[in-house]
């Protein structure tokens, strides 16, 4: 998947003011990620959230890190995310791509990213940026959606039209796996989870993916607007996923990762990070 990070910036600046408003799923998958952190940490100095969003997550990490530092590539969801830390638990805001992190190395002892990699073209190469910020002993904790997420809206538009991606790809479980076990991290969890959520009407998901920017930003999206056939095609076909409630069913599948660098650097990790 190539994307296009303008188009990311500009789709998630205007979902800002209404993001929070339908992100069920992004809220579910947050409130697991604090349990591992709650389970599992003592408070450290510094922390870094990788697309913090609406900050609505990023101001939960106050128990957990003393200096929180809030990043994203989207300049409407920072300005929505000053709003919401009314208290003044964010010590930086930061707009940038996750993928030209602009900090030194081991200045972090915990990075958190919830929901914002799968924006990236080189994953393996975030893993190894990541790696040399935290301090050691530091912590990686991240979630991402994989293959099969929106499942059923990516079969209904592939079975009415092929020539573009209407539903962003991600990568496989397998394949996630293997880029974890290449990086130099020791792996504390992995935990795959598939939550579904459901609609009265195709339109109702796919306005609520709008809201959430979470729509065509893959180098091979439609530049057009789609035409009416093609639409009704794609929301007929939907329709054969309707359950015995008559609901729609969408898919998030997505993965809980836990992640840490070695308290003692050895050779064979720090070649590794390089």
């Amino acid at each position: 998947m190539t994307v296009d990070k303008k188009a990311i910036a500009l789709s998630f600046s205007r979902a800002a003011p209404r993001y929070d408003s339908v992100a069920r799923v992004q809220r579910q998958v947050g409130d697991a990620m604090l349990a591992v952190l709650a389970g599992s940490a003592q408070p450290v100095e510094t922390a870094l959230d990788i697309g913090c969003g609406t900050g609505t997550l990023t101001i939960k990490l106050a128990p957990f890190a003393r200096h929180i530092t809030a990043l994203d590539i989207a300049p409407g969801m920072l300005s929505v995310a000053k709003q919401n830390d009314r208290q003044g638990v964010i010590s930086e805001f930061v707009c940038a791509d996750a993928e030209q992190l602009p900090f030194s190395a081991e200045q972090f002892d915990l990075v958190f990213s919830s929901f914002a990699l799968q924006w990236c073209d080189e994953l393996a190469q975030v893993l190894a940026d990541v790696y040399r910020l935290l301090k050691p002993g530091g912590r990686f904790l991240f979630s991402i959606p994989v293959e099969n997420t929106l499942r059923e809206l990516k079969l209904s538009w592939q079975k009415a039209e092929n020539r573009y991606h209407h539903v962003n790809d991600f990568l496989s479980v397998v394949q996630l796996q293997t880029l974890l076990v290449q990086s130099p991290f020791q792996t504390l969890q992995l935990k795959e989870c598939l939550d579904m959520v459901y609609y009265e009407t195709v339109r109702e998901l796919t306005r609520e993916l709008k809201t959430l920017g979470a729509h065509q930003v893959t180098s091979n999206r439609a530049h057009s607007l789609t035409g009416k056939k093609t639409l009704f095609k794609m929301m007929s076909n939907y329709e054969h996923f309707r359950n015995h409630q008559g609901m729609l069913p969408a898919s998030w599948h997505y993965c809980v990762i836990a992640l840490q660098k070695p308290a003692t650097i050895t050779p064979e990790t720090k070649e590794a990070s390089q």
